[in-house]
């Protein structure tokens, strides 16, 4: 990015992000959080609720990932992780996961199942999408996408410019699993690979154990998108 201008980096990840945020409006589970830089945080599942916490925020258990572009220095600037839902009209009686948003509620596994699926989903598109674009040196844009699953608090914090956050651990690793993948992959964690292994058909590879900043050493696994059927 040193090597190009402020506006064409600027321009770059625009046409990026607004590709990132048609498909963040196909799935109505997927929430866009922030970007910061070239980072793009997507959530998924911030309904599911715990009951027993009620402070006028929520607390949520959530699919979370995070992609970001591979530059072309030794510092990365970070487009996101991933996580879906279906916007493109009111009606919800039928979503493209084949869940019936009408139907008496599934358990919360299979509720989990359901973001974790659109979180994924999500991040093999945004691969998909972002290697259609060339970045201000012209080379192919390709982005580092990672995720993990667990409980987030949501809120407004603040007085000035107050926006909608999310806070925990969760956010932390699907982070540390973005910035410790490899470009054009999507990595993600044991509990995200628990979750969603039996129910998708993608060939994750075993990374082994990868030193995680703050967690130490975690067991992660690999999707090489163009090894993956096509999304449907």
């Amino acid at each position: 990015s040193q090597s190009c201008s402020p506006y064409s980096v600027m321009h770059f990840l625009h046409l990026l992000f607004v590709d990132f945020d048609y498909l963040v409006d196909m799935n109505s589970e997927l929430w866009k959080v922030e970007t910061i830089g070239d980072a793009f945080m997507v959530a998924s599942g911030l309904g599911l609720y715990d009951d027993d916490f009620d402070d006028g925020n929520s607390y949520s258990k959530t699919s979370y990932s995070k992609a970001s572009r591979k530059s072309s220095d030794a510092h990365h600037i970070s487009p996101s992780e991933s996580y879906t839902i279906d916007m493109n009209s009111g009606d919800n009686s039928e979503r493209d996961d084949g869940y019936n948003d009408n139907s008496p509620s599934s358990s919360l596994h299979l509720d989990k199942y359901a973001c974790a699926h659109a979180a994924i989903k999500f991040g093999i598109q945004a691969i998909e999408a972002a290697a259609k674009h060339r970045m201000p040196n012209g080379e192919i844009c390709q982005i580092r996408v990672g995720a993990h699953t667990g409980d987030v608090a949501s809120g407004v914090v603040g007085s000035r410019m107050p926006r909608y956050c999310l806070f925990g651990d969760t956010v932390n690793t699907a982070s540390r699993m973005e910035s410790t993948s490899l470009a054009g992959h999507m990595q993600i964690s044991e509990d995200t690979y628990d979750l969603i292994s039996d129910h998708m058909d993608y060939s994750w590879k075993e990374r082994g154990r990868v030193d995680v900043k703050g967690k130490g050493s975690m067991k992660t696994y690999l999707l090489d998108p163009a090894a993956a059927p096509p999304v449907k």
